[in-house]
């Protein structure tokens, strides 16, 4: 009897150091992010900074002595309840340590993991998503937007058109932008802009994704000869066929793509054809040419591993990532959410290109270490042209005045 007493209470002490030990050798990392559907490109582009990011962290020994560990989830196009579903498991079920997304639901997102202290980093570039925010910081303390709102990129956008070092033929200008949250906020206050410094916004179009043919448009566009046409279509394939189309009977306009420049199959498609294109990157690392060895150093391996150019959205769940790893290194527990996100408040990270802070609504607002990177397609590649804040040339480059545009 005392031995299988004695049995049966090492078999149960073993049992228990197993399962507790297998729990405890690692720290799970939630990564929602668009596996399937018309998001699928820009997850993939979030996925690699964020794998890159936690790579780095387990080779060097892992975080607290503990390897961490990916679960994803596929947020597919954002709707509510996926999103709520998505938090629930990665947050509640699976018991993450944090949460790492790109685009996530401009709004819905910011509820659904609101109802956890996990700290949750997303690229929602959104003013609907700090809405949400601002109803109750104090539940919602645990969100951070690891990029600047649409409304200020796209005057980011403005900005840097206008400083451009061409003369524009005329002011009228085509806005052409999606029926979502991010291209209603940016083609609105693209307008606005245009609007107020005597610029006639001679069409606005909002279309859905997955419009690829451009006839009527385009018939419309060759009428209006606009100096300057913006599209913002986060997508890759709709601003492939606009300009393939637009090509064949161009018109005297810069055209700009945005957000939509940086998905890379954009300039692996196009090619040199797209050379004079221009477009933006927010939270982004200038390159081909960083502008320090560090950063040069992350670019370098990052072509090194995913052999193509860095996309957008790469570099700042990387810095993501990044800020919460060196948060819970100073906290010295991972799951002391309070302080590790009062640690993120009051600190922010030291990055590549120096200190980034989180605002009051906890959103890393465009600034001189975190900027946005405006770009020109130049030799089929993406060359960082100018820099926001402050807006100015970035270092050597230069303009190149499309080849479809004819004196």
């Amino acid at each position: 009897m005392k031995r299988i007493g004695l049995f049966a209470l090492m078999m149960a002490i073993c049992l228990s150091f197993g399962t507790g030990a297998m729990a405890a050798e690692t720290i799970p990392v939630g990564v929602p992010l668009a596996m399937t559907g018309a998001y699928t490109g820009s997850g993939d582009d979030y996925f690699k900074g964020i794998k890159m990011a936690i790579d780095e962290i387990n080779e060097g020994g892992g975080l607290l002595g503990k390897q961490l560990e990916i679960i994803r989830y596929d947020s597919k196009e954002f709707a509510p309840e996926v999103v709520m579903q998505g938090a629930d498991y990665l947050c509640g079920q699976k018991k993450v340590a944090s949460v790492h997304a790109g685009w996530a639901g401009w709004g819905q997102d910011v509820r659904a993991y609101g109802k956890y202290d996990v700290p949750f980093f997303a690229d929602d570039g959104s003013q609907a998503a700090v809405d949400v925010f601002r109803e109750d910081p104090a539940k919602y303390s645990n969100i951070y937007q690891i990029t600047d709102v649409g409304v200020e990129q796209a005057k980011s956008m403005f900005r840097v058109l206008m400083a451009l070092p061409y003369e524009y033929p005329n002011k009228k200008v085509v806005i052409i932008n999606t029926d979502d949250s991010w291209g209603v906020e940016v083609g609105d206050t693209l307008a606005k802009n245009f609007s107020d410094t005597g610029w006639k916004v001679a069409k606005r179009e909002t279309v859905p994704y997955g419009t690829n043919e451009w006839g009527a448009i385009l018939t419309r566009i060759r009428r209006i000869k606009p100096s300057l046409i913006h599209i913002e279509i986060p997508s890759a394939q709709e601003n492939i066929t606009f300009f393939q189309q637009f090509i064949k009977k161009p018109t005297n306009s810069i055209i700009s793509l945005g957000w939509g420049i940086t998905p890379r199959e954009v300039v692996e498609i196009l090619g040199k054809s797209a050379d004079g294109i221009v477009g933006e990157m927010p939270t982004g690392l200038p390159g081909p040419v960083a502008p320090n060895a560090e950063g040069q150093a992350w670019i370098d391996k990052y072509v090194g591993l995913y052999k193509h150019q860095i996309p957008a959205g790469s570099w700042a769940t990387y810095t993501g990532v990044m800020a919460w790893a060196n948060a819970v290194k100073a906290v010295g527990d991972a799951y002391d959410f309070k302080a590790v996100n009062k640690y993120l408040q009051e600190n922010g990270y030291e990055g590549h290109q120096g200190l980034i802070k989180w605002d009051k609504d906890n959103v890393l607002r465009a600034q001189p270490a975190a900027p946005v990177v405006h770009y020109q397609v130049q030799n089929g590649e993406l060359a960082a042209i100018f820099t926001d804040p402050p807006t100015k040339a970035y270092k050597d480059s230069e303009f190149i005045v499309p080849r479809w545009i004819k004196k």
